[in-house]
């Protein structure tokens, strides 16, 4: 909650006061306040060997047991295992990418929107990082269900 102190005489002049207490440019409540946006770099190269070392070790792996005659089944079981396995272990660093991306290409009008400090993709970095994947998206989806143009202010994860 914000607090403000006013003495005798400011309580006559009402202007003065709305602007305290509404037009704060610190305030994310503020239609005044001015969100500094972060524009991450992105770095394509990891990002391109996340993708695509994966499909060299499966199709690697298809191309070794090819030439050991190991059973259909197997040679099918293997590949979608190990990728499956891989995606457990990447996806909160794929979620992370996939925001850092949206914060990074986004247009000014879509990200200033949000009434929170820090923004809702923050947010959302934020709460994977400190609860883990499963909890951290259920916090932000409930972050976007309270996000409002006329409430907002400072909420942290």
């Amino acid at each position: 909650m914000k607090y403000i102190e006013f003495n005798e005489e400011q309580f006559s002049d009402l202007q003065n006061i709305g602007e305290k207490l509404l037009y704060s440019v610190n305030d994310p409540r503020s239609s005044f306040y001015v969100r500094k946006l972060n524009r991450p770099k992105i770095d394509w190269q990891k990002i391109l060997i996340y993708i695509f070392s994966p499909i060299i070790l499966i199709l690697l792996s298809e191309f070794i047991m090819y030439k050991l005659n190991v059973d259909k089944m197997i040679c099918i079981a293997v590949p979608i295992s190990f990728l499956f396995i891989y995606m457990l272990l990447t996806a909160k660093s794929a979620i992370i990418c996939i925001i850092k991306i949206y914060q990074r290409y986004a247009p000014d009008s879509i990200r200033n929107k949000c009434r929170f400090e820090p923004s809702c993709s923050e947010y959302t970095i934020l709460s994977i990082k400190k609860e883990g994947l499963i909890k951290g998206l259920i916090r932000s989806f409930h972050r976007l269900k309270r996000c409002n143009i006329n409430d907002g202010g400072f909420d942290y994860p």
